[in-house]
């Protein structure tokens, strides 16, 4: 049954890959087999050493998101290769893409993860005729659980207008919402009506993930559009995690 089910999955996948071939890109295909599977793609990613990894992905609950450990999120989390998680929806003609940033690094990003994930933006739109935004949550916890602080609109328009300017990003396509990047976000990607959203991912302990999750987990799920996660380039080795 098991080899059965991969000749006809193999099947399947050679009929995808025949209209790209027509097209004169060379396809290949494969199937493995293993539990759980997030660890037979990231076999394939040490094997490979690709460029980047492209993933559908569908809506997953709140629920089974916190008590199963979903293809999706463990790729987040252990991919070492930017991970595209492709959605349902077509881009545009001239896709908008935006950037979520962090120009403070209070989420404990190191500062070059900011410059990748433009560059990333920047490659994209160059192949597309695409346009780059730049978006920041200015939102701070509250202070001993009772008022927020008051931003300096002034600091956090420059910090970002110089950002933009630095990395080749227009002007008026900066954005900063005052509200919790998990809800700011999400509102600034359908009002954009962006199809990629670029973000940042730092591995985190299984301790932390579980109370905490973090940004890229609780996002993913709440916007309609692709989403590109990219790594820090420390990022711990491969064969760390396959062991």
């Amino acid at each position: 049954m098991r080899y059965d089910l991969a000749d006809r999955r193999m099947a399947e996948l050679e009929a995808l890959a025949q209209p790209l071939r027509d097209q004169g890109l060379e396809v290949s295909c494969s199937v493995a087999w293993g539990n759980p599977p997030y660890m037979e793609t990231l076999s394939r990613i040490k094997q490979l050493q690709p460029s980047m990894v492209l993933k559908t992905t569908r809506h997953h609950s709140k629920v089974s998101r916190m008590f199963l450990s979903h293809e999706d999120w463990e790729l987040v989390r252990y991919s070492p290769v930017p991970l595209l998680l492709v959605k349902e929806k077509h881009w545009e003609e001239s896709p908008k893409i935006l950037v979520a940033v962090d120009p403070y690094h209070i989420n404990d990003k190191p500062a070059a993860l900011e410059n990748k994930m433009i560059t990333a933006a920047n490659a994209f739109a160059n192949e597309t005729d695409g346009e780059v935004h730049l978006f920041h949550s200015a939102w701070v916890s509250p202070l001993a659980g009772a008022y927020p602080l008051a931003p300096n609109v002034q600091k956090e328009e420059q910090v970002l207008h110089d950002m933009a300017a630095a990395n080749g990003v227009d002007g008026d396509n900066v954005h900063w919402s005052l509200d919790r990047v998990e809800e700011s976000l999400p509102d600034a990607v359908e009002a954009l009506g962006v199809n990629i959203l670029v973000m940042g991912a730092v591995s985190r302990s299984k301790l932390d993930r579980f109370l905490l999750g973090s940004t890229a987990e609780k996002i993913i799920d709440s916007v309609d559009c692709d989403v590109l996660i990219l790594k820090p380039d420390e990022m711990p080795s491969l064969s760390t995690i396959l062991v």
